[in-house]
C-alpha cells in the first residue's frame, strides 16, 4: 500500500528522500482548494489503498495544520515546500473553486521550478483548466485519470505495475463521485 508523507515521521521521511533516486520512489503532491477537501482525500485514498501510490495530502499533515491553526505564514510555506520537496508529481484539483486559490498557483510554481511533474485533474464541477495548466497533462475524466494511475505505475508504483483493466475492475466508488 502507498503511503501519504504528509503522516510520516521525520525518520521516515528522511529515508523516503535518501531513497529517492530509486525509481520506484516517486510520490504524487496533491494540490487542491480547501473546498474540494472531500475529493481530494477520495482521490489520495485511492492512490495509496488501490493504485500502491505514495502520495502527499496535506490535511494529514499535523505539522502543517498547527501552523494554520497558528497562523504562523513561515510554518506553512516551510511545509507545503517540504511536501513538494518530497514529490516527483503534483497532480492539481481542478474545480471552479480552484481559481479562488493562492495556494494552488503557488504550489504549482513551486513544483515547475523544482522540475516536479505537472497534471491537472478536473472534476465534475470544473469548467475549464488555466492556460498555464493547459501546457501540462491534463486529465478530464475518470478513464483519464485510471491511465494516469497505470502510466505511473509503470514507473512509479510502490509495490508493483498495475494495468488499467486493474484499476478500472477494482473498487471505483471512491473517485466517480468527483471525477467525471
Amino acid at each position: 500500500m502507498g503511503i501519504n508523507l504528509a503522516i510520516a515521521s521525520d525518520l521516515d521521511r528522511s529515508l523516503f528522500n535518501y531513497g529517492f533516486r530509486d525509481s520506484r520512489r516517486k510520490c504524487i503532491f496533491i494540490s487542491h482548494k480547501k473546498e474540494d477537501e472531500e475529493a481530494a482525500i477520495a482521490i489520495g485514498d485511492y492512490l495509496t489503498k488501490i493504485a500502491n501510490v505514495n502520495i502527499y495530502l496535506d490535511v494529514k499533515d499535523c505539522i502543517l495544520q498547527e501552523a494554520v491553526s497558528e497562523e504562523n505564514d513561515r510554518k506553512i510555506v516551510t511545509s507545503i515546500q517540504t511536501g513538494l520537496n518530497l514529490s516527483t508529481h503534483l497532480l492539481c484539483v481542478i474545480s471552479d473553486q480552484t481559481r479562488l486559490s493562492w495556494w494552488v498557483p503557488y504550489e504549482i510554481g513551486f513544483a515547475d521550478r523544482q522540475n516536479v511533474e505537472i497534471t491537472s485533474l478536473m472534476l465534475k464541477k470544473a469548467d475549464d483548466i488555466p492556460s498555464f495548466l493547459k501546457i501540462n497533462k491534463s486529465l478530464k475524466n475518470t478513464d483519464d485519470f485510471l491511465h494516469y494511475i497505470s502510466d505511473f505505475g509503470k514507473y512509479g508504483s510502490l509495490t508493483r505495475d498495475f494495468k488499467y483493466e486493474e484499476l478500472s475492475n477494482s473498487d471505483l466508488s471512491l473517485i466517480q463521485k468527483y471525477i467525471r
